[in-house]
């Protein structure tokens, strides 16, 4: 074996045999060493598994609203998957996942999340109680605004009278079902959603209708609990 052979050739081709590979891969090391610096470092667990990941906000008007978490390439996660994060301040947090960016030149791994920080209760019609972590969608939201005009006429009815929701699919839920949102002191009907537009992920619309008395079965024509 020649100089060459022996120490240029492994020099050159330490972070891989193309310039693209080689290009790539210093990428990942940057992202690598840059993670546990990051000002936006979070704890999180997944799959039973624990990784370190950068929660970083929206820029512009969806600052307040969206967040990107950035993962080593090596995670690889679902949309509809419910992340448990703790934050530097050790405050605990659930996270969904609604979007994978899939752009192979990054050095990293990027998913746009909502924060879960509403709990939706609603009540099947056998009586059962069925609770989900949610996200209120907000009006500023521009990547969710088409999935809910599709979704029960919303983008035509007062804004006052309904809730657009962001939540985990859950087989459970059915339209007609009477819930409640912590938090608010109405009730609501699920008048409408959509599960197919993302895999894992619901959008959902309630409607406000009255606070009713848990022991009647005569607060509807189709009774208390829902059809």
């Amino acid at each position: 074996m020649s100089y060459y052979e022996d120490v240029y050739l492994q020099r050159v081709n330490r972070n891989g045999t193309s310039r693209q590979e080689r290009i790539l891969n210093t990428k990942i090391q940057n992202f690598e060493n840059f993670l546990p610096k990051s000002m936006y470092k979070v704890n999180f667990s997944y799959n039973y598994q624990n990784y370190i990941g950068s929660l970083q906000p929206a820029k512009g008007d969806e600052k307040d609203i969206i967040s990107y978490m950035l993962t080593s390439k090596t995670v690889d996660i679902a949309t509809g998957s419910i992340l448990d994060v703790t934050t530097s301040t050790g405050t605990n947090q659930k996270w969904l996942v609604t979007f994978k960016d899939h752009n192979d030149t990054y050095g990293y791994n990027k998913y746009k999340v909502y924060l879960l920080d509403r709990i939706l209760t609603w009540y099947d019609k056998d009586k059962k109680v069925h609770t989900s972590y949610v996200n209120v969608a907000s009006t500023k939201d521009n990547s969710v605004k088409d999935i809910f005009k599709n979704i029960g006429g919303s983008a035509y009815r007062e804004a006052q009278n309904y809730i657009n929701l962001i939540m985990k699919f859950d087989t459970n839920i059915q339209k007609e079902y009477y819930c409640l949102l912590n938090g608010s002191p109405r009730a609501f009907i699920v008048s409408d959603y959509d599960c197919e537009t993302v895999p894992g992920v619901q959008y959902l619309t309630i409607d406000v209708t009255l606070v009713r008395d848990k022991d009647s079965q005569t607060a509807t024509p189709s009774g208390f609990w829902g059809s």
